[in-house]
């Protein structure tokens, strides 16, 4: 925000990019394009202007009474409401500019739970069974068989060597393109022991509401968090609204390297930064270069970060999450398992004026409503894909190997020389095929070649993913390893 008007410079999305072109097209008629910047420029920055001057407006608008409807009327609501109207009311003694306006938020125990075990760490015992019977030399580490037997106890005896050892193994020598598929793929299928939702449905709705509401007021919203950076960068933007560039966390060391001739960035063994504790002050100013104004925390590992947006800066707001629920979530502070211990900070909470939330009494919804969506059979069937690449190496040209998605639980198609067809079991992301029968015509020996790549595909394949606003289909092995990549002959059932 300057002073004479809101800061352009963060407004064109891709978004509006798009809504920008489609306005000034239907508008006066232009075909905008790069050919004739000299005829939409002043309309497109006038547009800009319009639509600046929208969200600035927004930004001051008066609190509405019934925003965070998960929230209980109690002190910790007031608060909330009190510190944002006092930051964005303009003439107010401590009226924030919206440059300044920048929300830090840890995300284990205070967007959603760190229980029975912090999620990232219930994705790599899900990996290490996944992968175990392709590494028979697991047998031998101590630290992987204690996980996978479950035994807490043995882990926590020596937690970061340990912990170390069981990212190596599910994390190292990936590129981060496989990790995020992999994350994704994970997300996707895995659910949560106890409440038997999927792990990104299991965040807590009050904290989507102040998340909301922070944004709807110009704030800039920062996860800071101990939990993995890549693991945290796949799904937050999706779940939280909150982009990877602005998703800080601890980071493993990766290198570069050119893989048939592609530039890819390679994930290697151990830890370069753990974000907690003192780290998330010092991860803060190496990647926000300004304090924070609102720190939302839960445990000590938040506590340095707490001092850090609030001693000695003003206006500023501290709030933890204090676990006081054990029949909606759980209770603990000082007996935490493994992340989440409370002592120290909620001790320091009275003297620094940082709001404690208590979540029984607090939060009158603890998860937000699931959405009705059709089955992934549902989705496949009566949709019909062309084949676009086969384990990286294309397809060739003029060429059309095709899959049709029947609703009786078949699979059928060409494989640009043969026509096959088969069945195939759909469950969740799970995915297979078979048995497949083709007829026996020949053709080009590079045809019958790719005939038989895609066909050994199919048997191989294990997962598969919608991308891309389901405009791709991608089809994996039981490692996360891409097989096919499909693009629609027609749309998929919505």
């Amino acid at each position: 925000m300057t002073k004479n008007g809101p800061n352009l410079s963060s407004s064109l999305t891709p978004a509006r990019h798009h809504r920008f072109r489609e306005w000034i097209k239907s508008m006066v008629g232009l075909s905008v394009n790069k050919k004739s910047p000299s005829v939409w420029c002043p309309l497109l920055i006038a547009v800009f202007w319009c639509l600046a001057a929208t969200d600035f407006a927004a930004a001051q608008a008066p609190i509405d009474e019934q925003v965070l409807p998960s929230w209980n009327d109690g002190p910790a609501k007031k608060a909330i409401l009190a510190f944002v109207r006092q930051v964005t009311t303009e003439g107010s003694d401590d009226y924030l500019p919206l440059a300044d306006r920048v929300a830090v938020f840890d995300n284990d125990g205070t967007l959603w739970p760190e229980n029975p075990l912090p999620f990232q760490l219930m994705f790599v015992l899900d990996e290490l069974r996944r992968l175990a019977p392709q590494h028979p030399e697991w047998q031998q580490n101590s630290s992987i068989q204690a996980a996978l037997r479950g035994d807490a106890e043995a882990i926590q005896a020596d937690l970061m060597p340990a912990l170390q050892e069981l990212l190596a193994a599910t994390h190292a020598g990936l590129t981060t393109e496989e990790f995020d598929r992999r994350v994704r793929d994970w997300l996707a299928t895995a659910k949560h022991p106890r409440f038997g939702r999927h792990y990104h449905q299991t965040v807590y709705q009050p904290m989507l509401e102040l998340l909301d509401l922070l944004r709807a007021k110009g704030f800039r919203a920062f996860i800071v968090s101990g939990g993995g950076a890549d693991f945290m960068r796949v799904w937050t933007e999706d779940v939280y609204g909150i982009p990877p560039h602005q998703t800080i966390g601890s980071i493993g060391p990766v290198h570069f390297e050119l893989r048939r001739g592609l530039p890819v960035l390679i994930k290697d063994p151990g830890v370069a930064f753990v974000n907690d504790k003192q780290g998330k002050p010092v991860a803060i100013h190496r990647h926000i270069g300004r304090r924070p104004v609102a720190c939302f925390g839960n445990s000590d590992g938040d506590q340095a970060m707490l001092q850090w947006t609030t001693v000695g800066n003003t206006p500023s707001f501290g709030l933890i999450v204090h676990h006081t629920d054990g029949e909606r979530e759980y209770r603990y502070d000082k007996e935490a398992k493994i992340s989440g211990t409370l002592i120290k900070a909620l001790e320091e909470a009275p003297r620094r004026g940082w709001v404690v939330v208590d979540m029984a009494g607090d939060w009158n919804q603890l998860w937000p409503e699931l959405p009705l969506q059709a089955s992934a059979n549902a989705t496949l069937q009566g949709t019909s894909w062309r084949v676009e690449d086969i384990e990286g190496r294309g397809v060739i040209d003029r060429t059309q190997t095709t899959l049709q998605f029947a609703g009786d639980g078949s699979i059928s198609g060409s494989t640009a020389v043969n026509r096959y067809s088969g069945k195939v079991t759909v469950d969740q992301r799970s995915i297979r095929f078979g048995p497949i029968a083709t007829t026996r015509r020949a053709g080009p020996q590079t045809m019958m070649n790719q005939e038989s790549s895609f066909l050994a595909a199919l048997e191989r394949t294990a997962t598969f993913r919608l991308e891309d606003d389901q405009s791709s289909l991608v089809f994996l092995d039981s490692s996360g390893k891409e097989l096919l990549r499909c693009s629609p002959l027609q749309k998929l059932n919505k």
